[in-house]
């Protein structure tokens, strides 16, 4: 096991603490100074668990600049471990586990009814603990309502700070709409922020989808994304257009922590496969571009290529629930296509 995925600076945008995520920012705030405390971080998908996880990492590196940091989604550890029974090295996943001064274990409901890698996370967590170190948790569902899950886990879990990240409320989605205006630059003027929070009761990965969309059918119709586009746009009288391969490539980089250039090139990388097969599925899905350009496009493959690489996650995904959490976030981050 060889990840560690401190964020850089120039890809982590800023955090912007509101009142359904305030304790839990706080809970991280401190995270390197004094006695180390077990952060349950947990709510409903897209509520930034992963971005407070990044920024968390961040804030250690900053006061620890020589710690080691470990982070994983469950999907990656339960296939780390698989991959040391099949080969009979467990030793040297455990060893390999507990060599950071910071671990952070994502989307824990993923191991839901898995008993054996359970044991493998129960003794890590023990383990780590015992030698002081930090640990991070993000689950969808509380540690209560992991029914699944081994009780002497969920024990553990419930021993450190337990912090909920709520749906933002309408007054919170209009700052986060202001906010990722910003970021993207893209001029929204507030009465359309407003009417964009008012009808949509959604995550902040998908008003940051939203926004995205909205601003293309700005772009594509030559105008600023007002009230009237905002309108229609809810209403559903104008569609998205087709989407970029551009923008399916950075989203699904961002996704696995990596560079678009990564994604596009020639390399045959482990850690480079699985992304490569879901930008090319999802672009065969989503931006009308035929076979050979996205082969084109994605380190100059042929057709063939591509469609080896979707028949291939096409049957992958029924079986693989990381890989298909994975997917449904990618496709809330490029927005709805109806």
């Amino acid at each position: 096991m060889s990840r560690s995925r401190p964020p850089p600076s120039s890809t982590l945008a800023p955090f912007l603490v509101l009142p359904e995520n305030r304790f839990a920012f706080e809970a991280v705030a401190s995270i390197g100074e004094g006695k180390p405390r077990p952060i349950f971080l947990y709510g409903p998908s897209g509520v930034g668990k992963s971005h407070l996880a990044r920024h968390a990492a961040r804030v250690f590196l900053r006061r620890e600049p020589a710690a080691r940091v470990q982070h994983l989604t469950a999907g990656e550890f339960a296939a780390e471990f698989s991959e040391a029974s099949s080969s009979r090295s467990i030793p040297l996943f455990q060893s390999a586990t507990r060599d950071f001064e910071l671990f952070i274990l994502e989307d824990l409901q993923i191991l839901d009814r898995r008993p054996e890698t359970q044991e493998q996370l129960l003794a890590l967590c023990n383990d780590l603990t015992a030698a002081g170190r930090q640990i991070i948790w993000t689950s969808r569902h509380s540690p209560g309502d992991l029914g699944g899950v081994l009780r002497k886990l969920v024990s553990r879990f419930r021993a450190g700070v337990l912090a909920q990240i709520k749906l933002p409320g309408r007054e919170s989605r209009a700052r986060l709409l202001h906010h990722f205006a910003e970021l993207q630059g893209v001029p929204l003027p507030p009465a359309a922020a407003q009417l964009l929070a008012t009808g949509l009761a959604v995550s902040p990965r998908e008003l940051w989808a939203v926004l995205t969309q909205v601003e293309a059918l700005a772009r594509q119709q030559n105008r600023v994304p007002d009230s009237d586009l905002v309108r229609k746009f809810l209403r559903h009288d104008v569609a998205p257009p087709r989407l970029r391969l551009d923008d399916i490539c950075r989203a699904v980089a961002r996704q696995f922590g990596m560079s678009p250039a990564q994604l596009r090139s020639r390399k045959q990388s482990r850690g480079v496969v699985v992304p490569r097969q879901f930008a090319m599925l999802l672009a065969r899905r989503l931006s009308g571009k035929s076979l050979e350009q996205i082969g084109n496009f994605f380190g100059g493959r042929d057709h063939s290529t591509v469609i080896h690489a979707c028949r291939r996650l096409e049957r992958l995904l029924p079986q693989a629930a990381d890989l298909q959490l994975n997917l449904s976030q990618i496709e809330a981050a490029l927005g709805p296509r109806e």
